[in-house]
């Protein structure tokens, strides 16, 4: 009977040890994922970080919807893009050609989608 509680004994302890191991081994399993889950967002972040761009207006196409600075970048712009400091929004912008112009944008890819334009005040 000695040897039969040794062996009970021994064979409900490896079950213990397994189903420890088991379940530290699951419990970890989330938090190794964790950090993987984030990069993709923080990543997302950083490429939407909103830029600044000064220049003086070269022209605006409102077919292609872009503008396009005297230093020659070029931004894309929509119906959602903030206009202050001219009349009738973007629109007003291409009767505006070479006026001192500020950009936030966003870069998406190789794109520079505009979010807000500011028209300086004209300088007589």
């Amino acid at each position: 009977m000695c040897k039969m509680t040794r062996g009970t004994v021994a064979m409900v302890g490896s079950f213990v040890f397994a189903a420890a191991f088991s379940l530290s081994a699951y419990a970890q399993e989330p938090a190794s994922k964790a950090p993987a889950a984030q990069a993709p967002a923080a990543a997302q972040a950083q490429a939407q970080k909103p830029e600044t761009a000064k220049g003086e207006l070269k022209s605006v196409d409102a077919q292609k919807m872009t503008l396009t600075l005297a230093n020659g970048q070029t931004f894309q712009y929509s119906s959602a893009t903030k206009v202050t400091g001219a009349q009738g929004g973007v629109a007003g912008l291409a009767t505006m050609s070479g006026r001192e112009v500020t950009i936030d944008f966003e870069t998406k890819g190789a794109d520079r989608i505009a979010t807000m334009i500011t028209v300086e005040a004209d300088k007589k």
